[in-house]
């Protein structure tokens, strides 16, 4: 009945937007991640994106699968510091590792530099943390981090490639990794 419920609710809750805004998909050897976006609007505090997503990956002979669902504001930073923009959010996650589930409540940001003469290229970093007080189940903190670098090959499509480390520290031992390495990737707009 839980899962019905929050399934009904994702479903209203992309289907408010008219259109969707970008598909992203990325692959490594051992791991795939899908997210889908869609702008929610533009107001004084920036441009507001709704996601979701989902990750698996088979590091080691061991499935993990990631979900999250989350808000974020983004916006250029501005004349005085031409090419950057950054973004703050927070998202809602479960995973199952290793044979143990997880959920938490994380904030992040990122931070994206397009130099002035290569507009079509970008760097992005971004983070993502949940102490103890927002992470449940068989954990007790999150930490997500990530770079990448991209490509607007077109005006609706980029290709880029990057690291990202995921992981969870668990209640009962050590950290658990849901993935960790180098992948490549693509986002399309429409």
């Amino acid at each position: 009945m839980l899962s019905r419920n929050v399934f009904a609710l994702s479903m209203l809750a992309l289907s408010t937007a008219a259109m969707a805004d970008s598909i992203d998909l990325n692959l490594r050897n051992s791991a795939a991640q899908f997210q889908y976006s869609t702008a929610m609007g533009r107001d004084a505090l920036g441009n507001t994106e709704l996601h979701v997503g989902a990750l698996y990956s088979n590091a080691s002979n061991v499935n993990n699968t990631l979900v999250d669902l989350g808000v974020a504001v983004k916006d250029e930073l501005g004349d005085n510091a031409p090419g950057f923009s950054v973004g703050v959010g927070i998202k809602g996650l479960a995973g199952h590792t290793a044979g143990t589930t997880e959920s938490a409540i994380a904030l992040g940001g990122m931070l994206r530099y397009s130099p002035p003469d290569l507009s079509r290229m970008g760097i992005i970093g971004q983070v993502y943390v949940a102490p103890n007080i927002t992470t449940f189940g068989d954990a007790d903190r999150y930490v997500e981090t990530g770079l990448r670098v991209e490509y607007q090959v077109i005006p609706s499509a980029a290709a880029y490639i990057g690291y990202r480390d995921i992981k969870f520290n668990l209640n009962t031992g050590p950290n658990v990794t849901v993935d960790q390495g180098v992948f490549v990737g693509v986002r399309m707009s429409f």
